[in-house]
């Protein structure tokens, strides 16, 4: 028999929203339109300008960085990362069996094998008590990923990864301005590359950034983000005669002036946007604290998290029905990535049995909305759409 309760309103009940409060709103101020204008009236709106430049030092500043470098996307960044080690083909990467296609594409597009590795049942992040069972006399890197903005055990990954002698490659897609141990992500590995798409804690609508402290691995990657050629340098040592010349291989990577434009602003921004999602973040956990059946995300010890996504961990059983349900109500909650093995094009790299960790974690984890824009009215609503839902389980 089924149970109905009536006053939910997925069983005809008045939602506590009319209005449904969005999983995700970019922040864009007028500063940001006037920078974008002020760039497309410059006529400088090709890659690698000025804005861009600005932005890549600022941006390096801010990190406390040598090196960063404005890309289009931050699977760009994680195929630059690889391309420029030139690894033999058919040698294998580590990656978190929970996150986007992006964190494997970056080896796969450099004919570099993805081994899958579990991940911690209670935050999708790599489970490093794990971690050496994948290494193999084949394995030249690790790409440890920092789901929802909150870096993994990054001290002890290093370790190992120093123990084998192994690169790493940290996907940083999501923690822009998170801390681990009182250091801003893209410090911790060999390299880190961090996302601008439209739904991260900064946007400059499309874009990404590769970043390192690696002196020889930054030459290298200005050349082949630059379709192989030492334009770079051309421009940077102010040369007028002559021609760059093409020494590499490569790929067109470099941002237009105009992305860069907006990330000056947006950069500047960044604190201050991720200060009112730490300030909605803090309300939901203190509302949402000690409600049977929900769990929220475990941090990791000495992490300053800049609260990219909040996520709640609920019965498995229910997880769909608490989704459509906190729909029903007006808040548009939704699942997450599906982990990487599941997906047509990784299936053959293992079987729901082999990750128990990620499947433990997926079949729990629901997203709600968190950003700088959400209005206190439509925090407070998402909180009453959780308790009313939870009431009923």
């Amino acid at each position: 028999m089924t149970i109905t309760h009536p006053e939910l309103a997925i069983d005809g009940g008045e939602p506590i929203s009319k209005e449904p409060v969005l999983i995700h709103k970019p922040s864009i101020t007028d500063e940001d339109v006037r920078s974008v204008a002020e760039a497309m009236r410059s006529t400088f709106v090709s890659g690698d300008g000025p804005a861009c430049r600005e932005f890549e030092k600022k941006l390096a500043a801010y990190l406390g960085v040598k090196h960063a470098l404005f890309l289009t996307s931050c699977t760009v960044a994680l195929d630059l990362a690889f391309m420029a080690k030139g690894f033999p083909a058919g040698s294998e990467v580590i990656v978190p069996n929970f996150t986007y296609t992006s964190t494997a594409l970056g080896p796969i597009l450099n004919n570099l094998k993805v081994v899958l590795a579990d991940v911690r049942p209670d935050n999708g992040n790599l489970d490093v008590e794990k971690l050496e069972s994948y290494i193999t006399e084949k394995t030249v890197a690790i790409c440890p990923v920092d789901y929802a903005g909150n870096p993994p055990e990054m001290d002890e990954i290093n370790a190992i990864a120093k123990k084998h002698g192994l690169y790493v490659v940290q996907d940083t897609a999501q923690s822009i301005g998170s801390k681990y141990k009182g250091r801003y992500t893209g410090n911790q590995g060999d390299a880190s590359t961090f996302s601008f798409h439209g739904t991260k804690n900064m946007t400059t609508g499309e874009g990404g950034a590769l970043v390192t402290n690696d002196d020889e691995l930054a030459d290298l990657i200005k050349i082949m983000r630059e379709k192989g050629t030492d334009k770079y340098a051309f421009l940077t040592d102010n040369r007028t005669r002559g021609y760059y010349e093409y020494v590499n291989k490569g790929s067109s990577y470099v941002q237009s002036n105009i992305n860069g434009a907006m990330g000056i602003t947006q950069l500047d921004r960044l604190e201050a946007m991720n200060a009112r999602r730490r300030e909605i973040a803090e309300y939901y956990l203190d509302q949402l604290t000690g409600i049977p059946q929900l769990d929220f995300l475990k941090l990791t010890e000495g992490v300053e998290h800049n609260w990219h996504l909040f996520g709640i961990l609920v019965p498995p059983a229910r997880k769909y029905w608490v989704m459509d349900a906190l729909r029903a109500e007006g808040v548009l909650a939704n699942v997450h990535y599906t982990p990487l093995h599941r997906n047509k094009y990784y299936e053959h790299l293992g079987t729901d049995d082999d990750f128990p960790g990620s499947m433990t974690f997926f079949n729990r984890l629901l997203r709600l909305p968190i950003y700088p824009s959400l209005t206190d009215g439509e925090m407070e609503k998402v909180a009453a759409a959780v308790k009313k839902v939870f009431t009923q389980l």
